[in-house]
């Protein structure tokens, strides 16, 4: 049930909730990255490390739409522990395979598939969960709290994972990961609230629903436009994240250590234009200022990409990270006014699979192009396209007027 509290740090449901997810996204920040460096030692291809971000992104973008609707539909405290000790499980799998010296490749693919089926369910169960423990005055202030657990895991999980990878090992790692996992699960157990009726219809009915999300968008010409144009920029933001841990060895000599940071550098950036964001009282141009954070983004990114020293890198990754946080922030505000309310949990998923579903093409693309070509001009090519589509986005007038 909602607890009628005045302030939301005395909404114990919320609080068990918040330091759960925190937790757990900062075991998340430590695991992605010691698995990644582990693929990158085992295999020394990027076209493996590539094929494990296929494996997370495939789930998300077949199943986000059927996941919103679903959020809809069932017991969502059930739901949500059910996912948080599974994913607990599937995680300590490869951490004991690793401790015994007998995790192979195709191991991470699968886990990282299963994974990700998971993350596409629990995340827009989250979501609508949030509303039936937090009073309605609170709720922006429950959403400013999370937004923070992102922003502090951010910074501090990758530069705590590449020094714990160095120190403890990956299995090590994993293990935590795994924990933090149980963590959020028994948070959530602890949470006071009425079960979610489940709402019992028929096949006709769900998959009418699931429509209703592709119907939106195709009519909404704003929210078309910004659905084409993600998709595309996203397609050439693909290779960023495969080829950050080979810079931070192959370039920038920096080690798991180095990834670290620069991961975290984006995470700082993008908690300063936050913070940045919330002194702004009304952003006027908002298309502009969507519009111009791609653009600048992308120049960023291609400056990244023929860098050589880690203390610029870093700098210009958090430049990076500051100036996507405004497209991101700014477009998430935009779409959150113009969609009703009752249509969010279907128009959202169904946003993330239709900006979302070039990227599978992507990472393949990107493990095939660093066998051809440098990835630093990969990198540099990149960051150039995105910047072009930040300026082509300039030219679309529903985009550029709101």
């Amino acid at each position: 049930m909602v607890e009628d509290k005045k302030t939301i740090f005395k909404n114990r449901n919320f609080i068990l909730l918040w330091v759960g997810q925190t937790i757990s996204l900062m075991g998340d920040n430590l695991y992605y990255l010691a698995l990644m460096w582990w693929v990158l030692e085992r295999t020394g291809s990027t076209a493996a490390m590539a094929t494990v971000a296929i494996c997370s992104a495939i789930p998300s973008v077949i199943l986000g739409p059927i996941a919103g609707t679903y959020a809809d539909r069932i017991d969502r405290k059930r739901l949500l522990i059910s996912m948080d000790f599974g994913r607990a499980i599937l995680i300590a799998t490869p951490a004991v395979l690793l401790w015994f010296n007998a995790l192979q490749v195709w191991h991470i693919f699968v886990i990282a598939i299963s994974l990700s089926t998971m993350s596409t369910f629990f995340n827009p169960t989250l979501s609508a969960f949030i509303p039936q423990i937090v009073e309605t005055e609170n709720l922006t202030r429950a959403n400013s709290l999370t937004q923070l657990s992102f922003s502090i895991s951010g910074i501090l999980g990758p530069s705590l994972a590449g020094v714990l990878v160095a120190f403890i090992g990956t299995a090590s790692v994993m293990f935590l990961d795994a924990i933090s996992f149980f963590i959020s699960g028994t948070a959530i157990l602890l949470i006071l609230v009425k079960k979610t009726e489940v709402v019992v219809a028929e096949k006709r009915k769900f998959l009418h629903e699931l429509k209703e999300g592709f119907v939106y968008i195709k009519n909404e010409q704003f929210v078309f436009s910004m659905v084409l144009l993600a998709s595309v920029l996203n397609f050439f933001a693909g290779p960023i994240g495969i080829y950050m841990p080979v810079m931070a060895k192959n370039v920038l000599n920096a080690g798991s250590e180095g990834f670290g940071f620069l991961a975290s550098a984006i995470s700082i950036g993008g908690l300063l234009g936050s913070l940045f964001l919330s002194l702004v009282k009304d952003i006027k141009s908002k298309g502009l200022v969507i519009i111009g954070g791609i653009s600048f983004g992308g120049l960023l990114i291609a400056l990244f990409g023929i860098s050589t020293h880690l203390w610029a890198s870093l700098l210009i990754l958090g430049l990076v990270g500051f100036f996507f946080s405004l497209t991101n922030i700014v477009l998430a505000a935009v779409f959150q006014t113009k969609v009703p309310n009752q249509l969010q949990g279907r128009v959202f998923g169904t946003l993330n699979t239709m900006s979302m579903g070039l990227r599978p093409v992507s990472l393949a693309l990107a493990g095939v192009l660093s066998d051809l070509f440098k990835i630093q001009l990969v990198i540099f090519v990149s960051g150039v396209l995105i910047a072009l589509g930040g300026v082509y986005g300039f030219f679309i007038k529903s985009v550029r007027r709101i």
